[in-house]
């Protein structure tokens, strides 16, 4: 596999080209003064949506980057929390029993990622 290819390359593209145009649709909405009722909250949400597709697909590059074949979805989960950690972003998107494998069984890898930021001020991260 090619550097900077991952296999779910077309699902990230996919996934960052939809929340774009749906964005510049509201974007456009609001550009012509034709602001519907749930415009604002749909343009935070699918801004959210995009900062947490960043951070994962940066988590997907580094997993490929930095883990072997020997890697445990663990080991990719904590990625994903390193990457949503550094963009100060929810970790909602981690199912909750990924969570609890995390704090079970890599207790202070995950507690370091969630406690890094503690010299930086509070944080919006939530568990």
């Amino acid at each position: 596999m090619s550097l900077g290819r991952i296999p779910t390359e077309p699902l990230y593209r996919s996934g960052f080209h939809s929340l774009q145009e749906e964005l510049a649709g509201i974007r456009r909405r609001l550009a012509r003064g034709r602001e519907r009722a749930d415009d604002a909250r749909s343009l935070e949400e699918l801004e959210l949506a995009l900062a947490e597709l960043r951070a994962l697909y940066r988590a997907a590059l580094r997993a490929e980057l930095e883990l072997d074949e020997e890697a445990t979805p663990l080991d990719r989960a904590l990625l994903d929390v390193d990457e949503l950690v550094r963009d100060k972003l929810s970790l909602r998107t981690i199912p909750p029993a990924m969570r609890d494998a995390l704090k079970r069984e890599r207790e202070a890898d995950y507690a370091l990622l969630l406690y890094e930021l503690a010299d930086s001020g509070p944080s919006p991260v939530s568990v």
